[in-house]
C-alpha cells in the first residue's frame, strides 16, 4: 500500500498543448499559477524549449528566440486532474497531449533528458558558432588578405567563406574562423 502511495506523490513529465506562438504565455500563467493560485506545490517545472537564431535586419545583427517544439509546452507535476482542469480554463491551451483512451500520456525520464541536453547542446553549438551570420560584414585579421573586408557566404563548423572583392570581382576566401573579427564601419 505504501508503493502505490509514493508512485502517486512523484512527479511526472506532461505536455500541454498551446497554440502556435502562444507556448509562452501559457507558460507564464502556469508558472504565476503553481507559485500564488490553486496549482501552488503542485508543478515543479515548466519548459519551453527554445533555440537563439541569428538574422540581418536593415544592416544589423538581430536574434530572435525560436520555439524548438511548437504547440508544446513540457510540465512536471504531481496532480494531473488539477493541471487538466487549469489547462482546461487557460486562454491559448488547447488541452494535455493523450493517448487513443483519452488519458494524458506521460513522458520517461529518458525523453525529458534527450529534450533538456538537445536545448543545452544547440545553446553551447550557438554560442561558439553564431558569432557570425551570413551576410554579415567581417574584417580579415590573419593571412595574405591581412585587413580587407567582406561577406559571410558560409559557416561550416570553424571554416568560413568570405566574399571579397579583389580587383573589383568577387573571390570567395575560406578562412578559420578565428581569422576574422567584426567589422566597425
Amino acid at each position: 500500500m505504501n508503493t502505490t502511495m509514493e508512485k502517486e506523490t512523484t512527479m511526472k513529465w506532461y505536455i500541454v498543448r498551446a497554440q502556435s506562438n502562444r507556448e509562452r504565455s501559457v507558460a507564464e500563467k502556469l508558472r504565476k499559477e503553481s507559485e500564488k493560485g490553486d496549482l501552488m506545490g503542485a508543478i515543479s517545472r515548466v519548459l519551453v524549449p527554445t533555440e537563439k537564431s541569428f538574422h540581418l535586419k536593415d544592416g544589423k545583427k538581430v536574434t530572435r528566440e525560436k520555439v524548438m517544439y511548437p504547440g508544446y509546452i513540457f510540465v512536471e507535476t504531481i496532480s494531473i486532474g488539477e493541471l487538466a482542469h487549469f489547462v482546461k480554463g487557460c486562454d491559448g491551451a488547447t488541452g494535455l497531449l493523450s493517448d487513443r483512451a483519452k488519458k494524458p500520456q506521460v513522458l520517461s525520464l529518458k525523453e525529458v533528458e534527450r529534450m533538456i541536453g538537445v536545448q543545452e547542446q544547440v545553446a553551447v553549438e550557438q554560442e561558439s558558432t553564431n558569432r557570425f551570420i551570413i551576410g554579415e560584414v567581417v574584417k580579415i585579421l590573419d593571412g595574405p588578405f591581412n585587413s580587407f573586408t567582406g561577406d559571410v557566404e558560409n559557416i561550416d563548423g570553424d571554416k568560413v567563406k568570405i566574399a571579397v572583392l579583389i580587383f573589383g570581382r568577387k573571390t570567395l576566401v575560406e578562412l578559420n574562423i578565428q581569422q576574422i573579427d567584426k567589422h566597425i564601419a
